[in-house]
């Protein structure tokens, strides 16, 4: 019976130190989800969740990550009575951004991590602000501008005959916006039409009746492509002194 005792309390012995290393071992369930998957910076998104084990007035690690970048946390969050988080996050730089959620390993819980949930942040950027652009010809003026006395800066008028392509390759664009019409420094009587077009094939929008001394029209075009052409044609006495107005051009992207 002593034998058998002894046995026992060896065998338990053993037993008990591998049952609290299996416990160690088990870890923490974060789970994450976010309030829009795309947004415009400067606008704000919510990043939520749940620990289980419930693990109340501990906190959490919200962590970011751009592209190619280490990750880092960015701000801390106490559990609720509930073991839930929320986190409100304003980014500062446009692109593809991850996010995730760490809670920190406890007594009996190993680190938890959520999965990650990546965020894509546009901006408005000028379009004459940006690199790789070309013209075949030169008759095409960059700067400020006038539209029936309307000022518009960083904006480009395109003369009868002319075109202008951007190359918009690597920069992740989605959306453009601009004033098109006929610019003031045009003679009197000019008219004209404008065309915005993919890569010089699909026609994205199309201006007809453009006149001088018209008030610019704004025009939101969606693409497709990551090449844009301005295709204007201008009627006038005087070709040389018509010119076709985009006001302030930008476009949407997430770089």
């Amino acid at each position: 019976m002593r034998k058998l005792f002894v046995l026992l309390v060896a065998a338990a012995a053993i037993l008990v130190p591998t049952q609290s290393a299996t416990a160690a071992t088990a870890k923490y369930t974060v789970s994450s989800a976010v309030s829009a998957s795309s947004i415009d910076l400067g606008k704000t998104f919510v990043l939520s969740g749940t620990v289980s084990p419930n693990a109340k007035g501990k906190t959490v690690k919200i962590q970011r990550q751009y592209a190619g970048g280490a990750w880092t946390t960015i701000m801390t969050k106490t559990l609720s009575s509930t073991s839930k988080y929320s986190a409100t996050i304003k980014p500062s730089k446009a692109g593809a951004t991850k996010y995730r959620v760490v809670k920190a390993a406890s007594s009996t819980r190993a680190t938890g991590v959520s999965s990650t949930r990546t965020v894509t942040i546009y901006r408005w950027r000028y379009l004459i602000g940006l690199p790789n652009t070309s013209s075949p010809q030169s008759a095409v003026f960059r700067g400020d501008l006038y539209v029936k006395g309307t000022f518009f800066p960083s904006s480009f008028s395109i003369k009868q005959d002319e075109y202008v392509d951007w190359n918009l390759t690597g920069k992740a664009c989605n959306r453009i916006k601009t004033y098109i019409g006929i610019d003031d420094d045009s003679v009197l009587g000019t008219t004209g039409t404008a065309y915005i077009t993919n890569g010089g094939l699909d026609v994205l929008n199309g201006e007809t009746t453009l006149a001088k001394q018209q008030s610019a029209r704004y025009v939101l075009v969606n693409l497709s492509s990551t090449t844009i052409r301005f295709l204007p044609g201008v009627v006038s006495s005087s070709p040389s002194q018509a010119w076709v107005g985009y006001g302030s051009p930008q476009v949407h992207c997430a770089s």
